[in-house]
């Protein structure tokens, strides 16, 4: 990082829904796009990139996501840091709320010293679901799942595995991974939650997850038969992705 420049540490929440994912495009809104763009401005219109701790899809949302972005050492919002949250806060949106912007020291890689990320799916499987919730819970309908038989099938993911039934391969890309906890639960009013934490995902793991326990909780397929999609090591073994509006980026954890 240039002696010039301080970095910072941004923690920041959106709603997926207006935005083609987090990260940049051209031409389409994006999370980082926005954020970098009121970045540039707060900055006199000098260029800001930032690194994020983790890339979410078109309509997933986030609680809890973090970036770190290097700003000019001379720009005066730095003396004032709840200030400059306020200002990006500001020209960034109602779609996203920074709860938070600290000095960190230039060693700090908000995607590369992460060591957990978590993340949570809601589903609905009550003859209805509340209009309120309908843009944060996928709506399988009735009959009722059976969340221990999805617990079950998700312990056959708890470890280290390659996990390439279960992710968008790019490239020779290593799909290796390892899930730390996965839980489900059964909420109030038909809800269902997955919850799944590890120290880093590949693209679609988690929707592909939540697919594969359906199958499981709908009583299609036994709670074994999740370890033999993953050990298949085919996108194909698993079946269909769980659509991005029911799940939310929740924490990323730091040493």
């Amino acid at each position: 990082m240039d002696a010039d420049r301080i970095r910072v540490r941004i923690d920041l929440a959106y709603d997926g829904r207006p935005f083609h994912g987090f990260a940049r495009q051209v031409d389409q809104p994006t999370v980082q796009g926005t954020l970098e763009a009121a970045l540039t401005k707060v900055a006199r219109d000098t260029p800001v990139t930032t690194v994020g701790a983790g890339r979410t899809d078109a309509g997933v949302h986030a609680e809890h996501q973090v970036v770190h972005a290097d700003l000019p050492a001379d720009l005066p919002l730095l003396s004032d840091l709840d200030r400059l949250r306020r200002a990006l806060d500001v020209t960034c949106g109602p779609a996203i709320t920074l709860w938070r912007v600290r000095r960190v020291p230039a060693t700090f890689d908000a995607r590369f010293s992460a060591t957990l990320r978590r993340y949570r799916y809601l589903l609905c499987d009550a003859p209805g679901v509340s209009p309120l919730r309908r843009h944060e819970v996928w709506h399988v309908g009735p009959p009722s799942l059976d969340t221990d038989a999805m617990e079950l099938g998700g312990s056959h993911l708890v470890g280290e595995h390659d996990f390439s039934s279960f992710c968008r391969r790019h490239g020779d890309q290593h799909l290796v991974r390892r899930v730390s906890r996965l839980v489900v639960r059964r909420r109030p009013r038909g809800i269902v939650e997955v919850a799944v934490e590890g120290p880093a995902f590949c693209h679609q793991m988690v929707r592909s997850i939540v697919g594969c326990l359906l199958t499981v909780g709908r009583g299609r397929r036994p709670p074994d038969w999740v370890a033999e999609a993953r050990d298949a090591r085919d996108r194909q073994a698993v079946g269909s992705v769980a659509p991005p509006h029911g799940l939310v980026l929740r924490a990323v954890r730091y040493r």
